[in-house]
Formats: structure tokens, C-alpha cells, sequence
């Protein structure tokens, strides 16, 4: 049934690229969180990267503060100029200075990995926010890519969220096994099924460990490192089992049944429909922190991230790519920007982090591309353009040495892109003084 009015009706139909969801009334949206739980105003955090780097000229104002002018593919999102904040001349500098293609694990951790560098991440954002933000729902956090698992270390990872050991978590790339998770109730057989599988995988795993932590004893201390990857990801099997245990005889949002078969038919990538789940699972409220990756790192069009090669072929190709990165960011922000909650809308009460790896120079990881959306209800002063480097000593040719670099912007070295994010866990209601590499909040921003 549809609301005759504006305002948001007991069951309130969601539309959007052939997908409709039917809710509860929203304002309980918050009460169906974990049973027992009180009902608290929603913070919600979404992670998105842009792979292979931008092309510059097309991205980076040339004029700092509020009046900035939208270079062409950023205007893509110029209905959301008021709900977002841009920002160039920052960096993550554990990072090599070649390290854009390890950019998808270095973004939201600030490790500093890639380069030759020894694997070594620590948590990602997401998940340092997802114990206080994510506690209550039934999925604490969701892990979306182009595809399905973790990838390989290095320049195939496809995963950006990281657990507090800093283990790389799966992600899905099946639009329908998304959906079916979100949205499918179990049946009374499955259910069954599952408490029976629970009690025997419960003890499986008890012994595994057992068996794991006597064979660590005997092993060298890069095997140690893998083994205990390994068992940081049983443990946390083990936390989920337990919690979607608790949820099991909760109902799922409503769907109707025609939606539901033509999502559940999806089973191949799309990034459209991906897109749509992201906003269905926030509405819903089934998650509060998502991480999406569209494409792996190097693959369809790697060649652009080198445009500095040859301009006039590589940087036509990656406009391409750009939009279609920068069309799915402003498509996602207006469908929450157009859902009303409470005063406000969903965007207002969403943190949307989003950028790449490859910075204004090619394959450097610096001066990254960055833009930080909505979340308004938190206090952010969006509507500007944040430089940390003086523009007109902007280098976009690639030629220029990391040492020359460095001599040269002494302001953009003392930035992280760590600072944006001790700025946003305080916002969000987390006290956190130290991220990653940061040396504070980041100035201007709040």
C-alpha cells in the first residue's frame, strides 16, 4: 500500500530500479533492532572505494572553501554539494609511494601496506565502528564486492573492512545471496537445521582450536601469523552463530513476492543492483555499516591508473570508469537524501566515506582523492571544499619525485587522512583519540 500523504504511513512501500520493499512504520524501525535493546537514534556508516585512481583534471577543485567550482565528474554530484565535504592534500603516509593498487586495504585502515611491504593491516573503520553503531541489528556489519571471499594479499584483495586483528573479512558479490539474507525469512525446517548445525559446529570449532593452538607450538613465525588469522576468523564465525541465533525467530522485512523472485534470480554481480541493496539494507534497518567495492584493484582498466603514459588515451577511458563510480555514489546519497526519517532524512544520520588509492599523481598514494558524505545530524560543516596543500603547486603531470614532493608541501605532510576519521568516530558518539597514523581531528571539518 502506498502512504497517501508525504509523511511515512504504517507500511510504506520503497521503489527503486525494479526493487520494492515493504517496511514497518519507521519510527519503530529502531525498536526492531536486538530484541531487549533500547530504542536509540540510528548511526549508520557505508565505506566505498573508487578504483584505479581518478583523473584529476576532472576531480580536484582548483579553489578552496565554499564557492569551490565542481570540476566535471565530481559535478555528478553537485545536488549533494550541501551534504558533503571534499578534501585534497591528504594522505595516508605508512602507505609506500607507489602503493595505489594496495590502496583498497590501505583506505579505510591507514596501515600502509603495498610497495613490497609485509602484509600487515590493522581494523578498518567499519569495523572499529561497527561494536558501537552495529551492536543492536541483525547484521552488525555487511560486506559487499565484486566479488565473493577475500581475494589475495596483494593487488587482487577485494575486501576493504578488516577485523580488530586485522584479519581481511569476506565480502558478497551474489545480489540474490545478499537478499535472501536480508530479506528471506527461514523457514521452520531451516531454522532447525540451523540450531542442529549450531550445537555441532559449536563443539567442531572448539576442537579445531584446541588442535590449532597445540600445532602453533611447532610452527615457524609466518605460520604463526597465518594461524592466527585463522583462528581470529573462528572466533568470530563462533560470535555470529551465537548472534544470529538470537535473531532466528525474528521476522525479516516484509517483501512482495514478485520482488522477491526477480532479486532472487539475480545471482550475478551488478553494480546497479548492489547499489539498490545498500539502500534497502539501511531503510530496513538490517545493518548500520556496509563496505562496498565495485571492481577489484588493477583488472578491467588497469592501464588508466598509468594515464600519465599517455594522456590523451588513458584519461577519455577512465572518465568512463569515473562516472560510473561517482554516478552510483549520487545515486545511493539522493535515494537517502529523498527517505525521510524523523526531521531529517536517512543521509543526514549516514557517514558515507568515500575514495581510492591512486592519489593526484599516478600510482602515488598520496593527495588521495576523498569525499566525506552526509551525516549531518553529526555536526560535519559539509558544503566545502577542505585543501591541505597549496593548489597552485598541484602536480598532475606524474613526473615528480616522492622526495621533491615532500620538500615542496610541507602543509600536506602533516595532514592524514587518518584525522578524517578520528573527526568522524567522535561525531558518531565513539571517544577516539588515535587512528591509525592521525595526529588529531581534522581541522575544518566540524
Amino acid at each position: 500500500m502506498k502512504s497517501t500523504n508525504r509523511s511515512v504511513s504504517r507500511r510504506t512501500i520503497l521503489r527503486g530500479a525494479g526493487a520494492a520493499l515493504a517496511l514497518p512504520w519507521l519510527e519503530s524501525v529502531a525498536s526492531a533492532a536486538l530484541p531487549g535493546a533500547a530504542a536509540k537514534p540510528a548511526r549508520r556508516f557505508v565505506g566505498m572505494y573508487h578504483t584505479n585512481g581518478v583523473n584529476p583534471y576532472k576531480w580536484y577543485p582548483t579553489s578552496a572553501g565554499r564557492d569551490y567550482v565542481m570540476p566535471e565528474n565530481l559535478a555528478l554530484l553537485k545536488n549533494l554539494r550541501d551534504d558533503m565535504t571534499v578534501c585534497s592534500g591528504l594522505a595516508h603516509f605508512r602507505s609506500p609511494q607507489s602503493a595505489g593498487h594496495w590502496g583498497l586495504s590501505n583506505l579505510l585502515t591507514g596501515c600502509g601496506n603495498g610497495g613490497g611491504v609485509k602484509f600487515h593491516t590493522s581494523v578498518s573503520l567499519d569495523q572499529y565502528l561497527a561494536p558501537h553503531i552495529g551492536n543492536t541489528t541483525r547484521i552488525p556489519s555487511l560486506n559487499l564486492s565484486c566479488k565473493t571471499g577475500v581475494g589475495a594479499l596483494n593487488e587482487r584483495i577485494v575486501t576493504m573492512s578488516f577485523g580488530k586483528r586485522g584479519n581481511p573479512l569476506p565480502t558478497e558479490s551474489s545480489p540474490s545471496r545478499v537478499f535472501e539474507q536480508l530479506f528471506v525469512n527461514p523457514t521452520p525446517e531451516a531454522k532447525s537445521r540451523f540450531r542442529h548445525l549450531q550445537s555441532r559446529n559449536q563443539s567442531i570449532l572448539d576442537n579445531v582450536r584446541s588442535e590449532a593452538k597445540r600445532l602453533n607450538t611447532r610452527l615457524g613465525k609466518r605460520d604463526q601469523h597465518k594461524l592466527d588469522e585463522y583462528l581470529t576468523n573462528v572466533r568470530s564465525v563462533e560470535q555470529q552463530m551465537n548472534r544470529d541465533e538470537k535473531w532466528l525467530d525474528t521476522p525479516r522485512p516484509e517483501i512482495d513476492p514478485k520482488t522477491g523472485k526477480a532479486m532472487l534470480a539475480s545471482d550475478k554481480y551488478d553494480f546497479d543492483l548492489m547499489l539498490e541493496l545498500v539502500y534497502l539494507a539501511l531503510v530496513s534497518d538490517t545493518t548500520r555499516v556496509i563496505t562496498f567495492v565495485p571492481m577489484e584493484e588493477g583488472g578491467l582498466y588497469h592501464g588508466t591508473s598509468h594515464w600519465n603514459k599517455n594522456p590523451q588515451k588513458s584519461l577519455p577511458e577512465m572518465d568512463k570508469w569515473d562516472r560510473k563510480w561517482i554516478g552510483g555514489l549520487a545515486h545511493l546519497g539522493e535515494k537517502l537524501k529523498a527517505a525521510q526519517e524523523g526531521d531529517g532524512s536517512f543521509l543526514d544520520r549516514t557517514t558515507i566515506v568515500y575514495g581510492g588509492g591512486h592519489g593526484r599523481r599516478p600510482h602515488f598514494s598520496h593527495d588521495l582523492p576523498f569525499v566525506l558524505m552526509g551525516g549531518k545530524a553529526f555536526g560535519f560543516k559539509h558544503g566545502q571544499h577542505l585543501a591541505f596543500q597549496p593548489l597552485e603547486d598541484a602536480n598532475t603531470d606524474g613526473n615528480e619525485r616522492a622526495e621533491d614532493f615532500r620538500k615542496r608541501r610541507p602543509e600536506f605532510v602533516k595532514t592524514p587522512l587518518s584525522n578524517v576519521y578520528v573527526s568522524v568516530a567522535n561525531a558518531m558518539g565513539v571517544p577516539t583519540k588515535q587512528f591509525a597514523d592521525s595526529t588529531g581531528k581534522l581541522s575544518g571539518l566540524m
